[in-house]
């Protein structure tokens, strides 16, 4: 078994209020991922206590992936932590916090604290894969640059 911590960041060229709002709908998770294909069942609002599970669609297959929002703190950070999560992740945390820049644009930066059952670089080069899908996803929707 592998452990690691994953950080990716994003400029959004929007003021942190109505990104953190765009991030409170979690139909808004299904529309900036784009593989693999998901479907949000559960809460609609990344609450503190809400229950979220994702259909992922990998074509041949189909995965289910449940998560619990654990901590929010309005407008700065929210945490889910995977409930039961899909090979080859055993353990999933992940810190979504905001900021505002000096210029009124805002900074997501994701944390992700993972234990696998394949090797971290493995685990965060598919991380990596799928971050940066979500920021050209985000790019059309809210005007994410960096």
């Amino acid at each position: 078994m592998s452990s690691g911590t994953f950080y990716y960041g994003t400029i959004i060229d929007k003021p942190l209020q109505e990104v953190w709002d765009f991030f409170q709908s979690t139909d808004n998770l299904a529309a900036i991922t784009t593989f693999p294909k998901i479907t949000v069942k559960g809460s609609e609002k990344s609450e503190e206590g809400a229950e979220i599970e994702l259909q992922m669609n990998f074509y041949a297959a189909t995965l289910s992936w449940k998560s619990k929002i654990s901590e929010v703190s309005e407008p700065n950070y929210f945490i889910d932590e995977g409930t039961a999560v899909p090979f080859p992740f055993k353990k999933w945390r992940h810190v979504h916090a905001f900021k505002t820049e000096p210029d009124g644009r805002t900074k997501m930066i994701d944390m992700v604290q993972f234990d696998a059952s394949v090797p971290s670089a493995a685990v965060k080069l598919m991380l990596y894969g799928m971050f940066s899908d979500r920021k050209r996803k985000l790019n059309s929707l809210l005007g994410a640059t960096e």
